[in-house]
C-alpha cells in the first residue's frame, strides 16, 4: 500500500521508521510547511516532497495517510482525505473538540473510508503484559495512571504545543489522550467525574489530576504532568481486592530516550494495515477519548484552586487585642462569600471553631475567641486560607460571620480543639499570616 505523510515534526521520524520496516507499506509522498523537515526523508528515495497538503492529496499517489500535524490542523486534512477516498491514520487527540471529532467519524462511516486514531501507548509491550494478568473487571478496586515528562524534551522545539490555539490546552490534551486511552484498556469504559488542572504557563496547563469510574464503578486517577525537571514516568498500577497489585512501566527495559516507542509505532502501522484490511467493519475510537478531553477543560477551567499554581500573596496581621472566652452557644452564621477583601489598617475578630457548618442556615455555637487584628497591607482572605502564629499553624478559614459588620467580621478558623488567646500564648503585637492553601 501507497502511504503518505502530513507533517514531518517531532512524532514523524517513529512513523518513517515503522514504514521503512513495514513491507506492507511504501512511502510515497511527505509534506510539511518547513522544506527542512525534508531532512527527515532519505536523500535517495523517491518520495515526493510536497508543501502544500492539498496538493499532495490531488496528487493521487497515497492510498493511505498519516496525519501527524499540530492538533488544530487535524480535522480539515482528515476529511480532505476522506473526501477522496485515502484511508487515514491521525496522530492523537483526533481533534480538539468533541463535535469536530464525531464529523470526521461521521464521514468515514459515510464513505467506507477507515479513520484510525493512534493511540501508540496502548502498544507498548509492558502494558500489554499487564493486561495479560489482569483478572475479571470485578476484582479490581483502583486503577492509577501516571504521565509525566519534560515538554521541552519531548516536543523537539516545535512551538505550536505551547500555543493553546493550535494545541489546545497543555498537557491535559497531549498526554491526556494516552493516559486516557491506557485506562481503558485496563479496565474498559471510562466515564468523568471531576478534574483539575494548574502550574499554569502562558494558558497552557502544566499538571492536571483526573479522576473517572469505569463501568463497574472503579475509581481511576490519571495524573500529568509536563514539568518533570528530568527523565520521565510512564506508568500503571491496578490495585486488587484481595491486596494484590498489578504494575507496568511503559519505560522497563528502554533505556534510550523515547526508545520505547519504535516498536509502538511499529504496531500502529500494522493495526492501521489491519483497520484497513477489515472495510466497513472497522469504527473508529478517537472521539470518546476527545469527549473526556473536552469534558475535563469544562470542568477544570471553571473551578478553583489550580494546582501547583501561586494564586495570591500572603497576609500578614498584627494582633491588637486579644481575648480569652469560649462559648458553646454563639449563634453565628456563615456567610455566603467565599472571600473577602480588606483594605489596609482595617481590623476584624479571629474566632476558632470545631462546628462545621454546610450552609449559611447552619448555626456556629462552638467557638473561641483570639483576638482582634490589624491588616498591614491589602489583602484577600478566603475560604481554605491557613493560619499561623509564628510557625505554628493554627486551623483554615472557613468563612466569614458578618454579625458585627460594618463594624468589623468575625474570620471563622476551623480548628480541631477550641482554642483562644490563652491556649497559644498570643500576645498584642504577635503576627497572624493568613497564607493559601497549597495544592500539589
Amino acid at each position: 500500500m501507497n502511504v503518505g505523510i502530513l507533517g514531518l515534526g517531532a512524532v514523524a521520524s517513529f512513523y518513517l521508521q515503522a514504514i521503512e520496516r513495514d513491507p506492507a507499506f511504501t512511502l510515497v509522498a511527505a509534506c510539511d510547511v518547513n522544506e527542512a523537515a525534508f531532512a527527515k526523508l532519505s536523500a535517495n528515495d523517491a518520495t515526493a516532497r510536497f508543501t502544500d497538503a492539498t496538493k499532495m492529496l490531488d496528487a493521487g499517489l497515497a492510498e493511505a495517510v498519516i496525519v501527524a500535524l499540530p492538533n488544530d490542523l487535524h480535522r480539515d486534512a482528515v476529511l480532505a482525505a476522506l473526501d477522496r477516498g485515502i484511508h487515514v491514520c491521525c496522530e492523537k487527540p483526533l481533534a480538539i473538540a468533541a463535535s469536530d471529532a464525531i464529523t470526521m467519524e461521521t464521514a468515514a462511516h459515510a464513505t467506507g473510508v477507515t479513520l484510525f486514531t493512534a493511540f501508540h501507548r496502548r502498544y507498548n509491550r509492558n502494558l500489554r503484559n499487564l493486561l495479560a494478568r489482569m483478572p475479571a473487571a470485578h476484582e479490581v478496586v483502583n486503577v492509577a495512571v501516571r504521565y509525566s515528562e519534560n515538554i521541552g524534551e519531548h516536543s523537539a522545539g516545535e512551538e505550536w504545543y505551547l500555543d493553546v490555539r493550535r494545541c489546545g490546552g497543555g498537557c491535559l490534551i497531549d498526554n491526556g489522550p494516552n493516559a486516557l486511552d491506557m485506562a481503558r484498556q485496563v479496565i474498559g469504559p471510562i466515564e468523568l467525574e471531576d478534574a483539575t488542572i494548574g502550574d499554569l504557563r502562558y494558558g497552557a496547563e502544566f499538571f492536571a489530576r483526573l479522576s473517572l469510574l469505569s463501568a463497574g464503578d472503579v475509581p481511576v486517577n490519571i495524573e500529568l504532568d509536563w514539568g518533570l525537571p528530568d527523565g520521565e514516568i510512564k506508568d500503571v498500577t491496578v490495585t486488587l481486592e484481595d491486596g494484590n497489585v498489578l504494575y507496568a512501566d511503559m519505560l522497563e527495559g528502554f533505556t534510550g530516550f523515547k526508545s520505547s516507542l519504535s516498536h509502538e509505532y511499529a504496531e500502529i502501522m500494522a493495526d492501521f494495515r489491519t483497520a484497513i484490511r477489515s472495510g466497513g467493519s472497522w469504527r473508529a475510537d478517537g472521539s470518546p477519548i476527545v469527549r473526556l478531553v473536552e469534558g475535563a477543560y469544562r470542568i477544570a477551567r471553571q473551578k478553583e484552586p489550580r494546582l501547583r499554581t501561586e494564586t495570591k500573596l500572603p497576609t500578614a496581621a498584627r494582633v491588637v487585642k486579644v481575648l480569652f472566652h469560649l462559648r458553646d452557644d454563639r449563634g453565628m452564621r456563615l456567610s455566603p462569600w467565599q472571600s473577602r477583601c480588606f483594605s489596609a489598617g482595617e481590623v476584624h475578630e479571629l474566632v476558632t471553631t470545631t462546628d462545621a457548618p454546610a450552609g449559611t442556615a447552619d448555626r456556629i455555637d462552638h467557638v473561641g475567641f483570639l483576638g482582634f487584628v490589624e491588616f498591614q497591607s491589602a489583602a484577600v482572605i478566603e475560604r481554605t486560607d491557613e493560619v499561623f502564629v509564628g510557625d505554628c499553624r493554627i486551623g483554615t478559614v472557613i468563612g466569614f460571620d458578618e454579625c458585627h459588620f460594618p463594624n468589623h467580621y468575625n474570620i471563622l478558623i476551623s480548628v480541631d480543639n477550641l482554642i483562644t488567646a490563652a491556649d497559644i500564648f498570643l500576645r498584642p503585637g504577635d503576627e497572624i499570616r493568613f497564607a493559601p492553601a497549597t495544592y500539589m
